[in-house]
């Protein structure tokens, strides 16, 4: 059974979250990283010894501009190492110009420095396909080109960003995805993150036919209230559990 994951949302205390993962039988939460650091509700500074004082596993969502790898990433080895990570999440942008060719070099060469300085502490790294929100690393091109230059990356794949069933299967047959981020969408709309069962993705058939038996880590990217993440959890598991047909 895959390991299941939900939100730390930095609005409210971080207890508050625990106390929620803990009693709906999440295995995990993921954590908010930008430009500005960890992001946590204000009122639990420290967060390093806030996140360690509830020994519940988490794992780093890192949102990092293509400009910003060389000043982030030792930060977050420096935190990831605090809180005893193997793994870190990094969802790229591109805010500061236009994306083309040159643009994904860039990408990738910022893709190198983070495994060349991650690697050597045992920290895989995982990098997260786009939406056409922010459309870099969003293009089965775009994704095959990083992913062929850079053997030690992992993939996560965003459910909620693709553009339809079939650009799913061409992401899945480049690179298998160890992690998964699940949240619905209408496909006519740009960028969305709903509860599941509010948008149009058949879930049934990813994980009947694209990724059967899947057994890596799911997180719902969901930050609605509580019973919206409850019952998003509760149907993924049902799709899980499923027999194929």
């Amino acid at each position: 059974m895959p390991q299941l994951g939900c939100l730390a949302r930095f609005f409210n205390r971080y207890k508050d979250e625990f106390k929620f993962a803990k009693e709906n039988n999440f295995d995990f939460m993921q954590l908010w990283y930008d430009n500005r650091g960890l992001c946590l509700h204000e009122d639990d500074k420290d967060f390093i010894n806030t996140i360690n004082k509830y020994n519940f596993p988490t794992i780093i969502h890192a949102v990092l501009n293509i400009n910003e790898f060389e000043e982030h990433i030792p930060k977050l080895l420096d935190i990831l190492n605090k809180l005893n990570h193997k793994e870190l999440i990094i969802h790229p942008i591109c805010e500061n110009e236009d994306i083309d060719e040159e643009t994904l070099n860039k990408l990738n060469l910022n893709i190198k420095y983070a495994l060349n300085i991650l690697k050597p502490h045992g920290i895989n790294l995982f990098l997260e396909n786009n939406s056409k929100l922010d459309p870099i690393f969003t293009t089965t091109d775009e994704i095959q080109k990083i992913f062929s230059q850079n053997a030690d990356l992992e993939f996560l794949l965003d459910i909620a960003h693709i553009d339809n069933i079939n650009h799913l299967q061409e992401l899945i047959n480049i690179k298998y995805p160890k992690i998964l981020h699940i949240a619905d969408r209408h496909f006519d709309v740009i960028h969305e993150h709903l509860p599941i069962g509010h948008g149009e993705i058949d879930f049934q058939h990813i994980f009947s036919k694209l990724l059967p038996q899947y057994n890596g880590k799911i997180i719902l990217e969901i930050v609605n209230k509580d019973s919206d993440i409850i019952n998003s959890k509760n149907l993924i598991k049902n799709f899980l559990n499923t027999p194929n047909k």
